[in-house]
């Protein structure tokens, strides 16, 4: 069957494995390779990996950490020596915003994208204990479809216990991204670490995401979103989708 934008993904799948080869100890990549090739788990253990791609590999990385975070709750990744100002942080792969947005009923409203934001950093703050950012910055890289209103986005991220989460991440596996942080300084280390530039692709402000007149069913099952190959009831939800 010919789809929408079938060959893409087949290299980042390719970078992925790659990077899984260079950065996972035999005994983890003989562990995360099954997972990656399970399709009820694919996408979650291939954004996992997302975050590495342009890390150079002068920085040593380890993954699926113990004794850093709270409990015995492991860190997906921690960059930097032992000794060092390190970063910790978690990889979160957010569907229900999607899901929600590719309804019958919202595809054919005209409405924008209408979220909880909460649910993008559900289960990050407990992963962390409260640390110095001058010392560790700890926080995640969120993947998600849709694109987030950057007022509600900033005051989900604000609601975080500040000395747990340090930043938060919307990327992919493109060399762009859009950073939260505590401490502006932090940003271009972060940018400079992950070799990335700062982007507004994850974001989109609400006051200016309007609906056009609704369509009929027939013209809303003719427009096709780029990347997924899924309908819209008007224009504007293409630009509340995060492109690639």
């Amino acid at each position: 069957m010919w789809g929408v934008h079938m060959w893409p993904p087949v290299k980042v799948l390719f970078d992925v494995l790659d990077c899984a080869r260079r950065r996972l100890p035999e005994q983890k990549r003989t562990a995360y390779l099954p997972l990656l090739a399970d399709e009820a788990k694919h996408q979650e253990y291939l954004a996992e990996m997302l975050p590495m791609l342009r890390v150079s590999d002068a920085i040593p990385a380890e993954h699926e950490v113990t004794g850093l975070g709270a409990g015995n709750r492991t860190v997906d990744w921690v960059l930097g020596a032992a000794g060092t100002r390190r970063i910790l942080f978690d990889v979160k792969r957010r569907f229900a915003d999607f899901y929600s947005q590719m309804t019958d009923a919202v595809l054919t409203s005209g409405a924008p994208p209408a979220h909880d934001v909460q649910l993008l950093f559900r289960s990050v703050e407990p992963k962390f204990l409260a640390a110095d950012p001058d010392n560790r910055l700890q926080g995640a890289w969120i993947v998600t479809d849709i694109k987030q209103d950057e007022t509600e986005l900033r005051t989900g991220f604000d609601a975080l216990d500040p000395a747990k989460v340090h930043f938060a991440i919307l990327g992919d596996a493109q060399s762009d991204m859009y950073i939260l942080t505590r401490r502006p300084e932090d940003i271009p280390h972060l940018l400079s670490v992950f070799g990335a530039s700062q982007s507004n692709r994850f974001v989109f402000d609400r006051r200016t995401c309007r609906p056009q007149t609704q369509p009929s069913k027939s013209e809303a099952v003719r427009i096709t979103c780029d990347k997924f190959g899924v309908t819209s009831g008007f224009s504007d939800l293409k630009n509340c989708l995060v492109t690639y």
